[in-house]
């Protein structure tokens, strides 16, 4: 009994720490999805339980000012410090990073790329997770496109790219 106990306390511990090691990037993640922000959004569902077992979001944008670039910058940098992988890349002005967190049998990849002029940079973030404890297949895909400004924009007869 104290075995076990004492396995569920590490394990919350440990899922504590995992949690907190991507705490920047999750936050800087709902900041943008709270923004008029491109996001595309997958994902699979366990048909039986409806669990989720892998998603993935993609942001697209242009920083009006960098302040939102500069920010995620930020946040891939400090967190990057408890991640199981890091790969960077900064040539000129162009930065990109991939950082991979692995607890047990979840998976959760970020990756930030960012380019151009620094007062209006273009910007990628994605992010993929995956939880292989969780059956999933083909038939449990939910795919979501939003983005308030492009139907602001469809109705205006405007084409820009959003910025935030």
């Amino acid at each position: 009994m104290c075995k076990a106990l004492l396995a569920t306390i590490v394990m919350c511990l440990a899922a504590a720490t995992n949690a907190r090691a991507q705490g920047r990037i999750e936050q800087q993640i709902r900041d943008l999805e709270g923004k008029n922000v491109m996001t595309d959004k997958i994902v699979k569902r366990d048909p039986a339980t409806r669990r989720v077992g892998m998603e993935t979001k993609n942001f697209h944008f242009y920083s009006q000012g960098g302040t939102v670039a500069d920010a995620l910058r930020e946040a891939f940098e400090a967190d990057a410090r408890q991640a199981t992988n890091v790969e960077r890349e900064q040539r000129g002005d162009s930065y990109e990073c991939v950082l991979t967190f692995v607890q047990g049998r979840t998976r959760t990849v970020y990756r930030l790329s960012i380019s151009g002029d620094k007062q209006r940079p273009e910007v990628d973030v994605q992010t993929y997770f995956r939880d292989e404890s969780v059956n999933i297949d083909e038939s449990s895909v939910e795919t979501v496109r939003s983005h308030a400004a492009d139907m602001a924009a469809a109705c205006h007869g405007a084409t820009s790219r959003p910025s935030a």
